[in-house]
C-alpha cells in the first residue's frame, strides 16, 4: 500500500516564525495493513533519507 503524505507543521513556533515539529495522519486501515493499532507505542528511526515507523514491542 502506497499513500502520497503531508507533513503538516504543528507545535510552536521558533523565533524566525518558523515551526519546529511535524506530523503525518495515518489512517486505521493503514495501521492494520501494517499490524500496529492506534495508541501502540512505536520506534521512529531516522537515516538514509528515510523514516522508519516499528512497533516497539517487537
Amino acid at each position: 500500500m502506497v499513500r502520497r503524505k503531508t507533513l503538516s507543521p504543528c507545535g510552536s513556533r521558533d523565533e524566525n516564525d518558523r515551526y519546529r515539529n511535524a506530523h503525518v495522519s495515518i489512517h486505521e486501515d493503514e495501521l492494520t495493513v501494517a499490524g500496529m493499532d492506534i495508541g501502540e507505542e512505536v520506534f521512529v528511526r531516522v537515516r538514509d533519507e528515510r523514516i522508519v515507523v516499528e512497533r516497539a514491542d517487537r
